[in-house]
Order: structure tokens, then C-alpha cells, then sequence
């Protein structure tokens, strides 16, 4: 299978993808799911924007009104800020399964992922005139799902709208330090991109762009005004959703992802077995199958019933003053080593272990160690506490943030 590509500061010169495009006719997609399944129940975050493009006279459309200029510039991806992402496509081919690379830019990093336009809707009623598309992410894509373009027409308003609707989760990541990245700023990139979409078309159609450009370049590189402000600052959902004019804007992103992930390794800084055992306990009485059929190692009873045994000893050994420091090398290993485990294992428990989780996981762990070592030097040595007092406040935190853990597991 084909891995994702990335560069530093550069991306692809035409010959390259070109190559990569006509690679990507053969890829298969990168996700199992049927179109209805992926709802956030299933793991599947939804993220959907819409707003009023342009009004024009009310009827169905004519060549007098936008939509048809309209339907060009969606069709030739000139809604697409070319700072965030940038489609190449050979618009000769039939619109249907017409391969796509999308380069991704963020922070100086590109990343060419493959898609596939997997089915295109036109239809007419009495009420409204439709068109648009499916892109469909393939093996490659830093993400796995679907998203929908559609551009409408209300015949009793003559308001044109653009609506962009997509179900995703991570795809495949070429380190753990993109997939890192992907979680801290992703979603600000991509609230970015809706917001911009909106505005792009609009102001495509207002500068008289589309008549003077209309080739499929053009509107890809197109340079617009909208496009001068920095892209962090359509990220907000206020003042980016304001300025776009979005009028609905949906995000329903699972929970599953990178605070539990933080969460489970700080947990496992506090008392290294204590997150394993809690996320065994959970697991064991709702277990999660893996893809290839087998139930995922946590979610086994044994397992389950001896670590709840090993963090109990390890709460009262806390208390003992010969207990080594758990910043100490044995000590701080042990402890990342849970929080990798038990980071990656919640992040995603029905697949395989992800690197990225792991990392992110340990070091969460390690990060909570030398933070809650330096609070119970605080407390016992400043504040005069006692170790074991200390200890037990100690495990009062800890007891809440795994009640906090779980209740963001359901």
C-alpha cells in the first residue's frame, strides 16, 4: 500500500502528480464503512458548514442567475484556500471517480493525500435545484471518511447556498509526530477551511472572477482578497464565522481522541497502575473487538482482576517512606510506559497500537510525574503535611480523574 507523502517547504512539480494521479485510479479507500454507519456513535466525527453564496431571481435557474458560474468554480475546487489545501486533478476526465491529490499545507509541512470523487448528485424539483459531489479519502490520506460539496438553488427565494458536509477520522499518518500536530491544530486548520470556502465563492462571483478566469488553474490559484488575511484568523468560530457569513456550522468530534489520551497518561504519572487497571475494568465490561475478531488485551478479566490488584499494593506502598521516587529512571519508565499503553489503548481501542498515541501518552505521564513529584515535595516539606495525608490527597485527584476518564469513554 501506498504511504502518505509530506515535504518541508515544498511540494510537487506537475510530471510528479501526474504520476501520483494516475497511481491513485488504482487505490482502494481507506476506511470499511458504508455512508449511513459513520455517525459518532461509531466513531465517525461530523463537521458541516452552509451558508447564502449569492440570490438570484426566484424560478429555477436560468443563464441569467450565478449558479452556473457557481457550479464551475465548486467544480474546479475554487472554494479550496490554496494556503490550506490545493487540489490537483486533470479535468478532462469524467467527473466520476475522477482521482484527486489534495496537498495539504500547515506550518511549512505538505502532505499529498489521495482521493476519489465516489458519486455526484443533480437533481430537480418544484422547491430546489441541486449539484455536487463526493470526494472519498484513499489509502494515503492523513484522513479516512467522506465529504459532500453541494450547491443548491431555493426557486422561491433564488437563494444560491453552498453546503459542505463531511464524517472523518484519522487515516494514516507518515510519523507520530504528524499525527501529534494533527491533534493540536488540525481542527483550527480545518474550521479555517470551511469558514474560508464560503467566503472564496463568494467573492468569486462578486469580483467577476469566474467570467475573466475560467479555466481550472485560475480558480485553483486564485487570488482574492479574502485570501490576504492570515488563515489563523478564520480559525475562531466567532469572528471566522462572521466574516465567512456561515450560517450553520456543525462540529461533532468524538471525545475519544486527545484529552482522554492526555487524561489516561497524567493518570498514569499519578500512580502508574492505576490507569491501566481502570481502563482494564472498563474494557472488561464493555469489550471492544478488534478488526481480525480478537477482543483487545485490556478488556480480559484476568488481566483485569490483577492489575486492580497491583494498583491497590501500589496506593498503599505510596504511603511507605521506602518507596522509590517516581522520578526515579526505574520509577518514570514504568510510569511512561503505562501512560503509552493506556494512552494509545483509549485513543483507539479496536485497532492497532498507533505511535503517536503511545508518545503522546508517555509523555503526559512523564510530564505528571515531575509535576506531582514537585507538589508533594511542596506539600509535605513547605506545607508540613504528612506523606500519608499527602498520599491520600493525592489519591482523591486521581480517583476523580479516572471518574472524569470513564465518563468521557461513554
Amino acid at each position: 500500500m501506498t504511504d502518505v507523502e509530506w515535504r518541508w517547504l515544498r511540494g510537487w512539480t506537475r510530471d510528479e502528480v501526474t504520476a501520483r494521479l494516475e497511481r491513485a485510479t488504482t487505490l482502494p479507500l481507506n476506511f470499511e464503512a458504508a455512508e449511513e454507519e459513520m455517525t459518532l456513535e461509531h466513531g465517525w466525527s461530523q463537521v458541516e458548514s452552509q451558508a447564502v453564496i449569492a440570490r438570484a431571481r426566484p424560478g429555477p435557474p436560468s443563464a441569467e442567475d450565478a449558479l452556473d458560474r457557481l457550479k464551475h468554480a465548486v467544480l474546479h475546487y475554487g472554494f479550496s484556500d490554496p494556503r490550506i489545501v490545493h487540489a490537483h486533478f486533470d479535468a478532462s476526465t469524467p467527473l466520476e471517480r475522477r482521482p484527486v491529490m489534495l496537498e495539504l499545507k500547515t506550518m511549512g509541512l505538505h502532505y499529498l493525500c489521495p482521493v476519489r470523487i465516489g458519486a455526484v448528485r443533480t437533481e430537480r424539483t418544484e422547491a430546489h435545484t441541486v449539484f455536487g459531489f463526493r470526494l472519498d479519502t484513499l489509502w494515503g490520506h492523513i484522513e479516512a471518511g467522506r465529504e459532500w460539496f453541494l450547491l443548491s438553488k431555493d426557486h422561491a427565494s433564488g437563494e444560491l447556498r453552498f453546503h459542505i458536509q463531511a464524517s472523518w477520522r484519522e487515516g494514516h499518518f507518515p510519523n507520530w509526530w504528524s499525527y501529534v500536530g494533527f491533534e493540536l491544530v488540525g481542527r483550527r486548520y480545518q474550521r479555517a477551511w470551511h469558514h474560508l470556502a464560503h467566503a472564496r465563492l463568494r467573492e468569486l462571483l462578486r469580483t467577476g472572477h469566474l467570467e475573466r478566469h475560467p479555466d481550472a488553474e485560475e480558480l485553483v490559484h486564485a487570488e482574492l482578497r479574502v485570501g490576504h488575511k492570515p488563515v489563523q484568523f478564520y480559525s475562531q468560530r466567532g469572528s471566522g464565522r462572521r466574516l465567512s457569513g456561515v450560517e450553520r456550522e456543525v462540529e461533532r468530534v468524538r471525545r475519544d481522541r486527545l484529552l482522554t489520551t492526555v487524561g489516561f497518561g497524567v493518570l498514569a504519572g499519578m500512580r502508574s497502575f492505576s490507569a491501566p487497571a481502570l481502563l482494564s475494568q472498563q474494557l472488561s465490561r464493555e469489550p471492544i473487538e478488534a478488526p481480525e475478531g480478537r477482543a483487545h488485551a485490556l478488556a480480559s478479566p484476568r488481566v483485569a482482576r490483577v492489575l486492580t490488584v497491583l494498583a491497590a499494593g501500589e496506593l498503599a506502598a505510596d504511603k511507605t517512606p521506602w518507596i522509590p521516587a517516581r522520578i526515579s529512571p526505574p520509577s518514570l519508565l514504568a510510569r511512561a510506559l503505562s501512560g503509552a499503553m493506556t494512552g494509545a489503548a483509549v485513543a483507539a481501542p479496536h485497532r492497532k497500537l498507533s505511535v503517536g498515541r503511545a508518545v503522546l501518552g508517555a509523555a503526559a505521564a512523564v510530564a505528571s510525574s515531575f509535576a506531582f513529584y514537585k507538589l508533594r515535595q511542596l506539600a509535605t516539606q513547605r506545607l508540613g503535611l504528612p506523606n500519608v495525608v499527602a498520599g491520600l490527597v493525592e489519591d482523591a485527584v486521581a480517583v476523580a480523574l479516572g471518574g472524569r476518564l470513564l465518563t468521557a469513554l461513554h
